[in-house]
C-alpha cells in the first residue's frame, strides 16, 4: 500500500516537473505574440477597455468616454494603409510624399491630443511606440517632425 502511494506521487511529481517548462513556455509565446501586434491595435484596445468609478458610496458608476479617442486612432490607422498603400509597401517612396505627410500630421495630433487626454501607462507606452515609428518615417522621407 505504502509503495503504491509513493509511486504515484513520484510519478504526480515527475508530471508537475515537466508540465512547468511547457506552461512557462505558452506564456512566454502569448506575451510575444502581443509585443508584435499592431502598435495601433493596442492603442485602440486601451482606449475602448471601459474606465471609470464608482460615486455616492458606489450608487452610480462614472465612467469615461473615449469615442472621440478610438475616432482618432481609427483615421491614423487609415492615413498608415493608404501611405502603405501609395508607396507599394515601403518600396517606392517618391509617390507616397503627400501620405506620408499626413501620416506625420495625424500621428503628431493623435500624439497631442492622448497624451493630454489619457495618462494611462499603457496609453503611453503605445504612444512611444508610434512616435518612433513617425520618426523613421519622417527621416525616410526627409521630413520634419515638430517635435
Amino acid at each position: 500500500m505504502r509503495n503504491n502511494i509513493l509511486i504515484r506521487l513520484l510519478v504526480a511529481t515527475a508530471l508537475l516537473i515537466l508540465a512547468i517548462p511547457v506552461v512557462a513556455s505558452a506564456q512566454y509565446y502569448n506575451r510575444d505574440r502581443y509585443d508584435r501586434a499592431d502598435t495601433t491595435d493596442r492603442l485602440e484596445s486601451d482606449l475602448s477597455f471601459a474606465r471609470g468609478r464608482r460615486v455616492l458610496g458606489g450608487l452610480l458608476w462614472v465612467g469615461e468616454d473615449n469615442s472621440a479617442s478610438v475616432a482618432e486612432v481609427r483615421d491614423f490607422r487609415r492615413a498608415v494603409r493608404e501611405l502603405r498603400y501609395a508607396s507599394d509597401g515601403g518600396r517606392d517612396l517618391r509617390g507616397s510624399y503627400d501620405e506620408a505627410r499626413m501620416v506625420l500630421d495625424r500621428g503628431v495630433q493623435l500624439d497631442r491630443d492622448l497624451r493630454l487626454r489619457t495618462g494611462r501607462e499603457s496609453v503611453d507606452a503605445d504612444l512611444s511606440d508610434i512616435r518612433s515609428s513617425l520618426h523613421i518615417i519622417a527621416d525616410a522621407y526627409n521630413l520634419r517632425m515638430p517635435y
